[in-house]
């Protein structure tokens, strides 16, 4: 019973401190509204950085968002990674090689999540089988490439130098065992993905009978070890990716009563720094900075 529980607990691990992460960051105080354009959710104005705020009288008019727009922007910057390629284009072949190892290989797992689920009802798709097979060797091959890039990257653009601390260089290594590992028992197994999918069956049905080859269970123990690790670390961009674009970048809805009340309370917040222009002595909150009652 020892992987039903290692498989299950991790899983339950990581989601109990996800989901710790995503309260924390939403419960964050309110944001620097910055009123950045262009905006996706911006129907027909978006293409040329237009606001709802030219409309005569919009406070009077609904208005009008577009959600595909908003999920056209987001698809290109998880999978093609736009801001990469916009603000750093000599990185961007190596990273796109990397988070393409990492999406590959989620496909992967998922494909057999599916055929382990359709399996228990007593069906099968060897073809199913096969796509996740090419498609996780694909995944590990990538993804080990771009760790080796990164890292080769990292060690001499003297630009990345100062942004490279050990904890960088670990979370690259300890996915390159992943990665690794992958590609070892995809190299032992006869088919990996359908290895994969009978573990996940038996681990859903709680058949005691599980039974993994060594370089399989160093794979799966490694990647689960990662699952736990992974919400503890700045790799939470995945997640907080969201709250940078929605809530913070394309945060443009008028200020309402509850958004009063919390800038409110945070205006009665006391200063916690002085500069030549930002005098404490008496300890001043921001309401009293802001509207120039502080002393200079």
């Amino acid at each position: 019973m020892f992987w039903h529980g290692f498989i299950i607990g991790s899983i339950v691990v990581f989601i109990l401190i996800l989901a710790y992460r995503i309260i924390r960051i939403a419960s964050l105080p309110v944001h620097l509204r910055w009123e950045l354009a262009p905006i996706p959710h911006e129907r027909d104005r978006s293409k040329y950085g237009g606001s709802y705020l030219e409309v005569y009288e919009w406070w009077q008019k609904p208005r009008k968002k577009s959600l595909t727009a908003v999920i056209k922007y987001m698809a290109v910057e998880i999978l093609l990674l736009r801001a990469i390629w916009k603000y750093n284009r000599a990185l961007w072949p190596l990273s796109l090689t990397f988070h393409a190892g990492i999406y590959l290989v989620i496909l992967a797992i998922l494909l057999s999540i599916i055929h382990a689920l359709v399996s228990i009802g007593g069906a099968t798709s060897e073809l199913l089988l096969d796509i996740a097979w090419i498609i996780a060797i694909t995944g590990y091959v990538l993804g080990g490439l771009g760790v080796v890039g990164l890292i080769l990257k990292r060690i001499s653009n003297e630009g990345l130098r100062p942004f490279s601390s050990f904890t960088t260089y670990f979370n690259l290594f300890f996915l390159g065992a992943v990665f690794l590992t992958g590609y070892m028992s995809w190299m032992k197994a006869e088919n990996l993905a359908a290895d994969m999918s009978l573990i996940i069956k038996q681990t859903l049905t709680l058949d005691n009978a599980i039974n993994i080859s060594y370089p399989l269970s160093l794979h799966i123990g490694l990647s689960l070890v990662f699952l736990i690790y992974l919400p503890m670390t700045n790799m939470i961009h995945f997640i907080a990716k969201y709250f940078t674009y929605h809530e913070i970048r394309w945060d443009d809805e008028p200020q309402d009563a509850k958004m009063t009340v919390k800038i409110l309370g945070l205006m009665k917040q006391p200063v916690g720094w002085a500069s030549s222009h930002i005098k404490t002595e008496e300890k001043k909150n921001w309401a009293d900075t802001s509207s120039g009652h502080e002393k200079t």
